[in-house]
């Protein structure tokens, strides 16, 4: 691992712990301030999370989850993760620097919260249970685009060629990092809490507990496919419900303090996939499209999303969307032509100053339905079921009053003839549901399960052809070459990350 990764410089050097506003500026040099305090850390870490969560990590998911495709005539695209374009991803060519910045930023985000929680772990341990419970939020994501990476040896400095732990072991170890930065928060007692630099819960123990659960039972599901981790699983779902918290019951939003001053100071998704901050297109609002797949989805269920989330093309009027990885000329799938985002308002773009979605609380709700479907959990799955249809209904702004017409619907109804398969179902239904918020997930979702049914390979690639995983990027190549030779000659349309079945 390149030590530049783990001698990162702090964003939050200058933060200002009554509004957060100067964590917003990236440019700022951390050598001006000679003293990181717990407050600067943490809202400068939790900042750097949520752009790498809500905008790369969550773009390369919604191009390789079904979701998204480029305008034809739009080339050359540079995405929010560095050295790598649109035509790329697109023709699935995952090379050793695609996608670098997942690695790169990911590790960052992890050191940092690593001195967070070593410098309060015994003053004040509400921030080590949050460094915990992000850092192992950074894992997961890691071990689901890489497989096997370092974790044990993972940001230590005196360290710059660490092992590789196996990715099972380091999704164990990060459950129990999550699991440990609970009982820290539960047991901080009347030692200092955040307020302001917190920027998702502003010190609510009891939101972060129910966040730390949630992202745990993602995690287990994400094992669903392997018989040999029953027991395992059951013995995690067991720690989660003793725990007694329960799990999310609301978005899980971050708000520094977005303003409209510069473009590093707006709501991160808005300046990348609508507007910069002089009101002039980003890049990625021109070449960004729907797949066909995805408004046909949306169509064969007279989604009221639809219409929420996406304009009608310019010319010639109607929604119409693209084919991933189209490289031979079709007028039909040039930017004027198809379905730009609609916004700001309703939909997926909000506006520029408005929190970002980290974690959406309709997917908790189809976690809890599928959890209970697959006996893991007590509940109603059908009730779970409804209510995430109904979360995403309220972030996308459908009027309440237009559930029960959609729900009764063939195709959409939980307990309708056409459900053999309630798994299918609910997973048709996150599926939709995470379009844009969080494509990772849907990736996921798609590799463990092949849900959605019928969502195509690039047509630039041989049919049944879809990403499994990522290379390691060049530079862990060039610092850590022994280590990451020992994982083998990856290939990324061929090597599974260990939970695929």
């Amino acid at each position: 691992m390149k030590k530049a990764i783990l001698y990162t410089t702090f964003i939050a050097a200058t933060c200002c712990s009554t509004a957060c506003k100067k964590v917003l500026d990236i440019n700022t040099n951390p050598n001006a301030s000679t003293t990181v305090t717990n407050d600067m850390l943490l809202a400068g870490s939790m900042l750097t999370t949520t752009r790498l969560e809500t905008n790369t990590i969550n773009e390369l998911g919604n191009f390789w989850g079904g979701y998204w495709g480029k305008a034809y005539d739009i080339s050359g695209t540079t995405t929010g993760a560095a050295g790598t374009t649109l035509d790329l991803i697109g023709n699935y060519s995952i090379i050793d620097n695609f996608a670098a910045d997942i690695w790169e930023k990911s590790y960052t985000s992890i050191y940092n919260y690593t001195i967070l929680q070593h410098q309060t772990q015994e003053n004040a341990p509400f921030y080590a249970g949050i460094a915990k419970i992000i850092k192992g939020l950074h894992f997961l994501q890691l071990v689901d685009h890489y497989n096997n990476i370092p974790f044990s040896q993972a940001s230590d400095p005196s360290i710059t060629k660490p092992v590789y732990d196996k990715g099972e072991e380091v999704y164990a170890g990060a459950l129990d990092l999550i699991t440990s930065g609970i009982a820290d928060i539960k047991n901080s007692g009347v030692t200092a809490a955040p307020t302001t630099a917190d920027i998702f819960f502003r010190g609510n123990a009891l939101s972060w507990i129910k966040f730390a659960n949630t992202i745990k039972l993602r995690a287990l599901l994400h094992q669903s496919q392997l018989a040999e981790k029953s027991n395992y699983i059951t013995a995690e779902i067991a720690k989660i419900t003793a725990e007694g918290s329960g799990y999310i019951t609301a978005d899980v939003l971050a708000n520094p303090g977005f303003t409209l001053q510069a473009d590093n100071q707006q709501n991160p998704f808005f300046t990348t996939y609508f507007r910069n901050s002089q009101g002039v297109a980003a890049a990625m609002f021109n070449a960004v499209r729907p797949t066909r797949f995805l408004l046909a989805r949306y169509e064969a269920v007279n989604d009221p999303r639809k219409a929420l989330i996406y304009a009608e093309a310019v010319n010639g009027g109607g929604y119409k969307g693209v084919l991933l990885g189209q490289n031979t000329t079709d007028a039909t799938q040039n930017a004027t032509s198809t379905s730009a985002f609609r916004g700001p308002g309703a939909g997926i773009i909000k506006t520029a100053t408005s929190p970002a979605l980290l974690f959406s609380l309709a997917e908790a709700y189809f976690l809890q339905a599928e959890a209970v479907q697959r006996g893991w959990i007590p509940g109603t799955a059908k009730a779970l079921y409804e209510n995430g249809i109904k979360a995403s209904f309220a972030y996308t702004g459908v009027p309440e009053s237009a559930f029960s017409t959609y729900n009764l619907q063939a195709g959409v109804a939980f307990d309708d003839s056409s459900a053999s398969d309630k798994i299918e179902r609910i997973i048709d239904q996150k599926w939709l549901a995470l379009n844009s918020i969080d494509g990772a997930e849907a990736w996921s979702d798609f590799r463990r399960l092949g849900l959605p049914r019928g969502m195509p390979s690039s047509v630039a690639v041989p049919a049944a052809t879809t990403p499994k995983r990522l290379r390691y990027p060049s530079s862990e190549v060039s610092t850590n070459s022994a280590e990451v030779a020992k994982q083998g000659n990856i290939d990324g349309l061929v090597n599974k990350v260990f939970w695929q079945p």
